[in-house]
């Protein structure tokens, strides 16, 4: 039964809006901020590792706690433990990620040192793209799927070119430990390159060593300049460089020119470094 002067919905003019409830007050955001529910609904895996990246670009590896993460995903610690174990799942996890970006597709008709030369660099951009991971990759290996593909490309050549299998796994160390190690003595974010980014700055450094005392440091003097310069890719690709042909000729090595006039010939006492690696040792005799 309607009271005097009220309207049934059907009896209302058509194109009349109907009020909006006391209880829903229009939103004044046009893309409105989830609520904590629905932060905890869209919590994932993915999501805990990306924001996780974000940290250890912006505040280092060492800021990285799970208190730290929860606060910046607006849920408690506790949350994060329904998509990672543990902390240390979530440093492989990090790692995995990060090395998913390697570019491991490679021309196996190039010879072996260039594609271990091509996966070097393309391994450091990564690691340079990511500041901070190429520390936590030196403690911590998750050998997960990318990291195993990574591992795959740099033994494929070495093992096509004919390297024995011990000679393979010093050389793929060797490679990749060299490339980890560079990004985390000299990361692009350091003070000392920072220092030497700067033209002002490296300028006042080169003025700074031709004026240190001749009598205690000469070659400081002389080289200083020389030493301390914008050159990180320069630098690594020396070092590579270096690297490979050492490989290369260890592999090939050169013998000693035989000596004449002699009692005896004596073999000589290594052929090169993995040759000397394989020899046993002499030391206090054989056994």
């Amino acid at each position: 039964m309607l009271v005097e002067g009220e309207m049934s919905l059907r009896e209302q003019p058509t194109g009349t809006p109907r009020r909006r409830r006391a209880e829903e007050p229009r939103s004044l955001w046009f893309n409105a901020p989830e609520t904590d529910d629905e932060v905890r609904r869209t919590l994932t895996q993915e999501r805990v590792v990306d924001q996780a990246l974000t940290l250890i670009a912006q505040e280092g590896v060492e800021a990285l706690t799970m208190r730290t993460l929860g606060a910046r995903l607006g849920v408690v610690p506790g949350a994060l433990y329904r998509h990672v174990r543990s902390k240390e799942q979530l440093q492989d996890l990090i790692v995995d990620a990060v090395l998913a970006e390697v570019d491991c597709d490679i021309n196996h008709a190039l010879p072996w040192s260039e594609q271990i030369t091509i996966l070097a660099h393309r391994l450091r951009k990564v690691l340079e793209d990511h500041p901070g991971v190429a520390g936590l990759l030196k403690t911590r290996d998750p050998l997960g799927p990318h990291s195993l593909a990574l591992a795959e490309a740099f033994l494929l050549p070495l093992h096509n070119a004919g390297f024995p299998h011990r000679e393979a796994g010093l050389a793929f160390f060797l490679t990749v430990d060299y490339t980890i190690g560079f990004e985390v003595s000299s990361p692009r974010i350091s003070v000392n390159e920072q220092r030497v980014q700067d033209a002002a700055t490296r300028k006042r450094l080169h003025e700074f060593f031709r004026s240190l005392p001749g009598d205690r440091f000469p070659t400081l003097i002389a080289l200083g300049e020389h030493v301390w310069l914008d050159n990180r890719d320069e630098r690594f690709t020396a070092g590579i460089n270096a690297l490979v042909d050492g490989l290369e000729r260890a592999r090939h090595p050169t013998p000693p020119p035989q000596m004449t006039g002699t009692a005896h010939t004596s073999r000589p006492a290594a052929a090169g470094t993995f040759a000397a690696a394989d020899q046993p040792d002499r030391a206090g005799g054989e056994k």
